[in-house]
């Protein structure tokens, strides 16, 4: 029984071990880009203090704001030319405004699509002051134009938005013109284009779970950026890296914001790694110097939308990792989340759905529960048998090792029978998580009483920053009772066995309260399971 204990307990630890290899925390130290974008090695670099804007002024083109609404099918966007950008994206399917209009940092986070002359600028971009862009509009398209006086060079910049009534991204192409009388070279031999530096939905970005997240696809690898500075080091302003670039955005937790060049690959990825800011991503494109007249241009398709592979591969075939989710858990989670919104359509709750959903897999997985729970009483039947033998080859371990497993050949018992279920359980369990922590279709669905949000903590006070929560403090009680009924001995195997809910608590502390309410159900359905068998073991 010492032995299935200790197995019941290194499982445990395994599947945390497990759990931080599939949803690892990301703390990347991205590295310098070179000028072209051939470069296929990654280098590193931490640039301390970057240089400072090389854009003194946009000229006011224009004296008069405008506004424009685009109506597409997926997103009802608002255009303005005040810098020419994004004021207002909605996602029409669900009705959420994907513009952060306040942070944390009390900062408006507007899809300005800027193109920056310097990592300086692109960190301090918005200390520019602002200006009105002169726009016009077509049937399918609306640009934007003004001048910017570059090392006192003047460049004309336009941004123009094309978009379809179906489809689930927009175009963005940028123009540069060179009007001054010479020659103009770019400060860092070429610019630097980004979408903006916050994505919604608008929630309390202080949580873990509603981070920001940098992206992007370099030298055929995804990367997935989180801000902060080395074991040793502090974290520096500015990260780059290297690499030939297919794509580059912001992740929020359930939406994503995409660049994705056209015909042209970026030589590096630069990203703003300060505490208090957003998460703006830029692509870094080489250019040479322009002539007198002359112009540069570069067209980029932009995905808006949520974590959806399928949406993602419909608009282009590289961005398809971008969905954050483990190829062998994405097919489970779907059909997870397909039953439980079916369920829902007919509960209307998405709590209770839940409830039923565990009840539903608890039945799928009642013959394998039983086989275990059989094999669990035939190891606790031969119990004084293995302590005999135990006893008999204490010296001699590779003996006692063979005696035992003859045993166990002899009575038909599987010494891991009682860990079987659980294994099984480990893909709808993280299938389970993956769906309540990505998928905006629970985000702010309610239980009862003080549980509001299924894909939070139910955090019921905060005491000097920590958070009291009540569903894992259940969660623990029935797993002990569970592991207590399964166990007709108080022995050094309960002993071993109570490090489960100690370690299961810490896990499942700060996770979503749906995944709780789901292991909770787990443990409510496997004591009255246990309940049942004890109770006809009494009558025979």
């Amino acid at each position: 029984m010492e032995k299935r204990a200790l197995i019941a307990v290194l499982l445990s630890l395994g599947v945390w071990i497990l759990w931080f290899y599939l949803f690892p925390p990301q703390e990347k130290t991205p590295p310098l880009p070179e000028k072209s974008a051939e470069t296929a090695t990654v280098q590193t670099e931490e640039i301390q203090k970057p240089e400072i804007s090389v854009v003194s002024k946009f000229q006011q083109t224009f004296t008069k704001k405008e506004e424009v609404t685009i109506d597409a099918k997926y997103y009802t966007a608002v255009l303005s030319n005040e810098d020419g950008q994004c004021t207002s994206f909605i996602d029409k399917v669900r009705n959420i405004e994907l513009i952060v209009t306040k942070s944390k940092f009390d900062a408006k986070g507007f899809f300005d699509f800027p193109v920056h002359f310097s990592t300086g600028e692109f960190l301090h971009a918005k200390d520019i002051p602002p200006a009105l862009w002169k726009m016009q509009k077509d049937a399918s398209a609306v640009r934007f134009s003004t001048v910017a006086i570059v090392q006192k060079n003047p460049l004309e910049i336009s941004k123009k938005f094309t978009y379809n009534e179906t489809g689930q991204y927009f175009v963005v192409s940028y123009a540069i013109t060179n009007k001054g009388q010479g020659e103009f070279t770019f400060p860092e031999g070429g610019v630097i284009f980004s979408p903006s530096d916050f994505l919604g939905p608008s929630m309390d970005f202080d949580n873990s779970y509603n981070e920001l997240h940098g992206i992007y696809y370099i030298n055929d690898s995804f990367e997935k950026a989180r801000k902060g500075g080395g074991f040793f080091s502090a974290p520096e302003d500015l990260k780059r890296e290297n690499g030939v670039v297919q794509w580059a955005g912001i992740m929020s937790r359930y939406y994503l914001l995409i660049m994705i060049p056209q015909g042209f690959a970026g030589s590096g990825v630069v990203y703003d790694n300060r505490k208090h800011t957003g998460f703006r991503t830029g692509i870094m494109v080489p250019v040479k110097p322009l002539k007198p007249g002359e112009t540069i241009t570069h067209e980029f398709k932009v995905y808006v939308g949520p974590k959806n592979k399928d949406k993602l591969l419909a608009v282009d075939k590289h961005i398809g990792d971008a969905a954050d989710v483990s190829k062998w858990i994405e097919p489970i989670r779907d059909f997870m989340m397909w039953c439980l919104l079916e369920i829902n359509k007919l509960v209307g709750n998405l709590g209770w759905s839940l409830v039923i959903f565990s009840v539903i897999t608890k039945i799928m997985f009642l013959p394998l529960t039983q086989r275990s729970t059989e094999s669990m009483k035939k190891m606790q039947e031969l119990n004084p048998v293995i302590q005999e033998l135990r006893e008999k080859y204490k010296d001699k371990p590779d003996v006692l090792n063979k005696k035992i497993m003859e045993v166990y050949k002899k009575n038909k018992v599987n010494p891991m029978g009682g860990c079987l279920p659980l294994l099984l359980q480990m893909p709808f369990f993280f299938a389970l998580y993956s769906a309540l922590i990505n998928s905006v279709d629970l985000w702010q669905a309610p239980f009862i009483l003080w549980i509001k949000d299924l894909s939070l903590p139910d955090t019921i006070y905060r005491i000097a920053g920590f958070n009291i929560n009540i569903l894992p403090l259940v969660m623990t009680g029935t797993t002990y009772l569970q592991q207590k009924m399964s166990s007709a001995e108080v022995t050094q195997q309960q002993k071993m066995l109570m490090l489960m809910p100690l370690i299961f608590i810490v896990i499942f502390w700060n996770m979503p309260s749906g995944l709780v309410l789901y292991w909770i159900m787990q443990n409510v359905l496997q004591i009255g399971h246990q309940m049942l068998i004890n109770k006809i073991g009494k009558k025979k």
